[in-house]
């Protein structure tokens, strides 16, 4: 090995360590990136050389620049986004629903069913009574506004999660296509021995962020590529640099969005969304919100026949029988039960006295108030005690849903942590690499220094 040799192997080490210590300036700079994966330069000895038939060395070189990634950990953080997305989606709806039926804060349905059926045992003390009347009629108006404006609350809210649905699925088609282009310019960077783990980093925050909205399942192929299937279903979403899309069609029946997918490369089908954010959406306006609101139209069912068939059973102060006192349309009752103003035109119309008594009787009214405390066999139990479990129930519902997202987040922060703790830069260890690479680089050039100096001296043993 001459001289030359020396020099170039001294070189060859600036360039080698001025790399290395690009590559710890680009972990320092993203120290805050979201989802950057620290990089490493991996340096091996340089193929080595024969010199009077002894083999030498040739220096260094860098094998690779790795990334420090844990296919299992994004394994495990995608699923994890999964279940974090859909229980947050759902909880935060349920609290939006649950002041509706918080009588504990305001006077709600609970009280006006109460307030209802007190007004009617209020009219047993004065049967002819105007005020006392009144008092039946107002209190009936203000139930029926009760149940309307809960129905409407549910209502509402079933329309906002149909409607939500539009933004979101243009958000995960927008992800989706983002996707397919990193896959793209991945493949074709490492095709040409390029460095793509930046764009590998992107990629798979993408992924992590598509997890949140909806269930997938990944694999990564030898390309540098990653495919992404629908969890709940199996289509396909992404196949190399080609994406797949969700998209909204209108149901003739109920007038709500059906959920499609077209892979890659296929045919667009309905699918049954079950889980991420879009999995809690459909749930919601498919099944949670329903079940509150078919039991609020039982209650209001129930309540409108029970009085309608003893209202039926008394006199009005003229003698008259046979009157409805609400007006109910069957499959939302709790949207359209109201006084029955055809019937009911003014207080002498409220049937107080038991059939073929006088004017000045009670008895038919002091039966509605007894209502107020009887079984209902349709509903198991009286309205009060059917209501309360309703309550009971959206109150557990949000509770447990509360409960099960605290848990998400601390399972999703430890895993973070994981990675954190394993992809992510250290300020302390970055430094230190910068300092040997620094002083490596400087070695080096001392290494060329020397060898120019070498060469001086047996340039002047020539002289």
């Amino acid at each position: 090995m001459g001289i030359s040799a020396a020099m170039d192997i001294g070189k060859n080490g600036l360039t080698i360590y001025r790399v290395a210590s690009e590559v710890t300036s680009e972990n320092i700079a993203n120290v805050n990136t979201p989802g950057y994966s620290r990089q490493r330069v991996i340096l091996e000895t340089a193929p080595p050389t024969t010199a009077n038939g002894f083999p030498m060395g040739t220096g260094v070189r860098i094998s690779s620049v790795e990334r420090y990634y844990d296919g299992l950990l994004q394994n495990q953080l995608v699923n994890a986004q999964t279940k974090q997305g859909f229980d947050t989606a759902k909880s935060t709806v349920l609290q939006q629903i649950e002041p509706t039926f918080n009588d504990v804060a305001n006077d709600g349905l609970g009280a006006a069913i109460s307030d209802f059926f007190g007004a009617w045992q209020d009219l047993t003390l004065n049967p002819a009574g105007v005020a006392e009347r009144q008092a039946v009629m107002t209190r009936a108006n203000i139930l029926s506004d009760n149940f309307h404006s809960a129905s409407k609350t549910l209502t509402d809210s079933i329309t906002m999660q149909n409607d939500s649905l539009k933004p979101l699925t243009d958000d995960i088609n927008a992800t989706l296509k983002n996707i397919a282009e990193l896959n793209s310019q991945i493949k074709i960077t490492e095709l040409v021995s390029g460095n793509a783990n930046e764009t590998r980093d992107q990629r798979d925050q993408l992924i992590r962020d598509l997890s949140g909205k909806i269930g997938i399942t990944f694999t990564e192929n030898s390309d540098g590529t990653t495919d992404i299937k629908y969890a709940d279903g199996g289509a396909s979403l992404v196949t190399g640099g080609s994406a797949g899309s969700f998209s909204l069609t209108v149901n003739v029946g109920t007038g709500l969005y059906d959920v499609n997918v077209t892979p890659p490369s296929g045919v667009t089908a309905v699918v049954a969304p079950a889980t991420g954010e879009l999995g809690a959406i459909i749930e919601l306006r498919d099944t949670i919100i329903p079940g509150y609101l078919a039991t609020l139209d039982t209650l209001a069912g129930n309540i409108a026949s029970s009085v309608n068939t003893q209202h039926n059973l008394g006199d009005d102060l003229s003698g008259t029988q046979g009157l409805d006192f609400f007006t109910v349309t069957a499959g939302s009752e709790a949207s359209s039960i109201a006084l029955d103003t055809t019937k009911i035109t003014d207080t002498s119309k409220i049937a107080a006295a038991s059939d073929g008594q006088p004017s000045g009787d009670s008895g038919n009214a002091l039966v509605m108030a007894q209502l107020a405390s009887s079984n209902i066999v349709a509903l198991g139990g009286t309205f009060s005690s059917y209501y309360t479990t309703l309550v009971s129930t959206v109150g557990l519902d949000v509770k447990s849903a509360k409960n099960v997202v605290a848990q998400d987040e601390a399972f999703t922060k430890q895993l973070d942590s994981l990675r954190e703790s394993n992809s992510g830069v250290s300020l302390d260890e970055e430094l230190t690499n910068l300092v040997k690479y620094q002083r490596s680089y400087q070695a080096s050039a001392k290494l060329i220094t020397t060898a120019t100096e070498m060469m001086d001296t047996v340039i002047g043993l020539v002289r």
